[in-house]
């Protein structure tokens, strides 16, 4: 989910190290989820005519200009009963499907032994950092779906409507989440071969 506007920098977020320190979760009982991968196409056959291909015609990402994004699509599902005179929730469940876009060099046959490596790398590093999100906004949706099923009131109506205020609030929570995690990585880009390649 890398927003990156004019400045270059300000925006600029790529996951390192951090990679390794969020576990793959599977998703708890009543969190399911389904992907669906798009092609963000570059051109170019150096590393100076993709990444500024990628500088000038970024994808459309949900902060700005991106070169890689992920964007969670969610249904909410809940499903209550009575019992001694509280509302408990029966079922909680969470159907996400993520749109994940990632990197694709277009022309990547007609690029050097060197500027290829230096692609395969970026790429890499784009779905890695993707999936680091993926696996967050998961861990989210767990959580949630935990805390909900706890939650009782006097009616089932009432016990819907908190707990789709619980999930608002959840999704706001998890994307300040998502925030933050590009901000701590937003120092990483530079240092990638490419953008070395490309003299940025």
């Amino acid at each position: 989910m890398w927003g990156w506007v004019t400045p270059f920098w300000r925006q600029l977020v790529v996951a390192g190290a951090v990679f390794g320190l969020v576990a793959l979760l599977p998703a708890v009982a009543g969190v399911r989820t389904t992907s669906a991968a798009h092609a963000y196409k570059v051109p170019g056959t150096t590393a100076k005519g993709v990444v500024t291909y990628m500088l000038r015609n970024p994808f459309p990402g949900d902060h700005g200009g991106a070169f890689a994004n992920i964007r969670p699509k969610y249904k909410l599902s809940v499903s209550s009963r009575s019992s001694g005179g509280l509302c408990r929730a029966k079922s909680v469940d969470i159907d996400i499907r993520f749109v994940i876009t990632l990197p694709e060099a277009r022309d990547i046959k007609r690029m050097s032994a060197k500027t290829q490596s230096a692609w395969r790398s970026f790429a890499a590093f784009a779905r890695r950092h993707e999936e680091t999100h993926r696996q967050s906004y998961i861990g989210c949706a767990n959580s949630f779906v935990t805390a909900a099923k706890r939650e009782k009131a006097e009616s089932c109506h009432a016990l819907d409507a908190r707990i789709r205020r619980m999930f608002e609030q959840a999704k706001r929570d998890c994307e300040a989440r998502q925030s933050a995690f590009d901000r701590q990585q937003r120092h990483i880009v530079p240092g990638l071969a490419l953008f070395n390649m490309a003299g940025y």
